[in-house]
């Protein structure tokens, strides 16, 4: 038999799925043996939920399940778990006539702290030969888990296309359709770099191409080193030369830093400019071309 349980997140509608395998069930006699969960699954659940700009280092409301054929096995669960703070949520009986202990308490984990907590009560579930099942989680306050709503995920969309008989490349990040702080970062700072093409399409080697990505990395190092916020949005590739925009809400301290590398000779020849946009029209126009074509 397999379960499914959901990790609610209901401010912003995100649904974590996370998929627990009973093995070995006999719903003859509602004997259940479970497959632990690993500590690989907890952190690839940590991991998803981050990514999706989850904040995780607040008190969360973590509940935690118990099944077993008999009721008064999961009310002698639920007595020794009142004494480790446990709070007592309910014990109802389902379809196929098994019975469920839901308990809950509010606390800070993290995937190691989340697994020693579950090794615990696999050892509870063992003592009183019933079954551990699983968690959710979801806000202690019942209005969803706090979201870090300046995090922008990675959706890049790519587009090659044909421009004055040459190829061109296109790549941007579409996960800032719904980014909300777009005032505020509203100053684009394009980079212009001159690269060594190969063959008739004017397109970079392989070695260049490294180069190239390199180059992009130690920019956003240099600005995130120099504690200045800033998000990779767009770039095109095209005829010997790219350019690629990242986006800032602290123009004078960019243009600072940046000036400083060209003027350095540090790094490979380049040049720039820091576009006012509070519209994002620069975006806007570049995501209308790569979702039109």
């Amino acid at each position: 038999m397999v379960k499914f349980y959901t990790l609610k997140i209901m401010k912003y509608l995100f649904i974590w799925t996370f998929l627990l395998s009973l093995l070995g069930c006999s719903k003859a006699n509602s004997q259940f043996r479970s497959e632990k969960i690993s500590l690989e699954k907890i952190q690839e659940m940590f991991t998803s939920m981050e990514n999706e700009g989850s904040n995780l280092e607040q008190k969360l409301l973590w509940s935690y399940f118990f099944i077993s054929n008999k009721k008064d096995k999961l009310e002698q669960v639920a007595k020794e778990l009142k004494k480790q703070n446990f709070e007592f949520v309910e014990i109802y009986q389902d379809d196929e006539n098994d019975y469920w202990l839901h308990l809950e308490r509010i606390e800070i984990h993290n995937p190691n702290s989340l697994f020693k907590l579950d090794e615990k009560l696999y050892q509870i579930a063992d003592k009183y030969a019933v079954n551990f099942d699983g968690f959710e989680v979801d806000s202690a306050d019942k209005e969803g888990i706090e979201r870090n709503t300046y995090f922008v995920p990675e959706e890049f969309k790519t587009l090659a296309i044909q421009e004055e008989n040459f190829p061109k490349l296109l790549i941007a990040n579409s996960g800032f359709i719904l980014f909300p702080h777009k005032e505020e970062f509203s100053y684009f700072i394009k980079i212009n770099v001159p690269y060594k093409s190969g063959g008739k399409g004017l397109l970079p080697t392989d070695k260049e191409l490294k180069k190239l990505d390199d180059f992009e990395f130690f920019i956003e190092k240099l600005l995130n080193d120099n504690s200045i916020k800033n998000y990779y949005v767009f770039r095109d590739t095209y005829k010997g030369s790219r350019n690629f925009f990242l986006v800032t809400n602290d123009k004078a301290k960019s243009n600072e830093v940046i000036n400083q590398l060209k003027s350095s000779g540090k790094q490979r020849e380049f040049n720039f400019e820091i576009i006012s946009d509070k519209n994002w029209s620069l975006y806007s126009d570049f995501m209308n071309k790569i979702s039109q074509e």
